[in-house]
C-alpha cells in the first residue's frame, strides 16, 4: 500500500521517471486496489485543487493590494511554493505535525543579483541558502539596531527549521499581538509549534482564533488540524 500511494504522490507532482511510469500504466490497468487508491487521491487532489486555486487568488490579491511591494513577482512565487507543498501536508501527513511545518520562503527581502549586500541582505541570503544559525547571528545584528516584527518573524522561522521550538515559541508569543504583514502567518506557526511541543490545548485555542477571525492563511490545513484535535 505504502509504495501505491508514493508512485500516486509522484504521478500527481508529475516526478514518474520511465519505469515507474510504465509500472504505474500496468496497475492502473488491471490493480482494482491500485485502481480504488489512485480514485481516492484523485477526488482529494481534485478538491483541494478547488479549495486553494481560491485561497492562492485571495493571498495574492492581499500580496498585490499592499502599499510598497517589493520585488512582488518573486514574493508570489514564494508564496506559490507553500501551497504546492500543503497538498501533500493535508492529505498524508496523518498525525504526524512536524509534517505540518514547512519552511516559510523568503518574500520579505527576496535576493537579486542587484542587490547591495547590506546586512539585511546578508541575513536573507543566508536564510535562502538554509544557513540557518548565520541567518540568525544576522537577524539578531539588525534586531539590535531596529526592533521589526518581520525579522523577528523570520528569525523565529530560522529557529524552527533548526529545532529550536522554545526560542521559537517565545518570538511567536510575542508577535501574535502585532498587527503586520505576517500576523496570520505568526498564528500558524504558534499553533504548529505548540502542537510539536505537546501542547495540544493551546494550539486548538490559535487555530480557533484564526477561525474566528476568518483568516486565510493554511485555511484547509486548518481545519484538518482541528478535525483531528476534537
Amino acid at each position: 500500500m505504502s509504495d501505491y500511494q508514493n508512485l500516486i504522490q509522484k504521478y500527481f507532482a508529475k516526478n514518474l521517471n520511465v519505469n515507474e511510469r510504465a509500472l504505474f500504466d500496468s496497475l492502473k490497468s488491471n490493480n482494482e486496489e491500485f485502481i480504488a487508491l489512485f480514485n481516492e487521491h484523485k477526488k482529494m487532489h481534485a478538491a483541494f485543487q478547488i479549495i486553494e486555486d481560491k485561497e492562492v487568488s485571495d493571498l495574492i490579491n492581499s500580496i498585490e493590494n499592499k502599499k510598497g511591494t517589493k520585488n512582488i513577482f518573486l514574493k508570489i512565487a514564494a508564496v506559490l511554493t507553500v501551497f504546492i507543498s500543503g497538498y501533500y501536508f493535508l492529505f498524508y501527513s496523518g498525525n504526524n505535525f512536524d509534517s505540518y511545518l514547512d519552511e516559510y520562503p523568503n518574500v520579505h527581502f527576496p535576493i537579486t543579483r542587484s542587490e547591495t549586500e547590506n546586512d539585511i541582505y546578508k541575513a536573507f541570503s543566508a536564510y535562502e541558502q538554509k544557513d540557518y544559525k548565520l541567518a540568525i547571528e544576522k537577524f539578531d545584528n539588525l534586531l539590535l539596531k531596529e526592533t521589526t516584527p518581520e525579522i523577528k518573524f523570520y528569525k523565529a522561522m530560522a529557529l524552527l527549521s533548526i529545532d529550536k521550538k522554545e526560542q521559537a515559541l517565545s518570538i511567536l508569543k510575542e508577535l501574535q499581538n502585532f498587527d503586520f504583514d505576517y500576523s496570520e502567518e505568526t498564528l500558524w506557526y504558534l499553533s504548529i509549534t505548540h502542537l510539536l511541543l505537546d501542547e495540544k490545548k493551546s494550539a486548538k485555542s490559535t487555530l480557533e482564533l484564526m477561525d474566528k477571525q476568518q483568516m486565510k492563511f493554511k485555511k484547509s490545513q486548518r481545519q484538518e488540524l482541528l478535525n483531528k484535535l476534537n
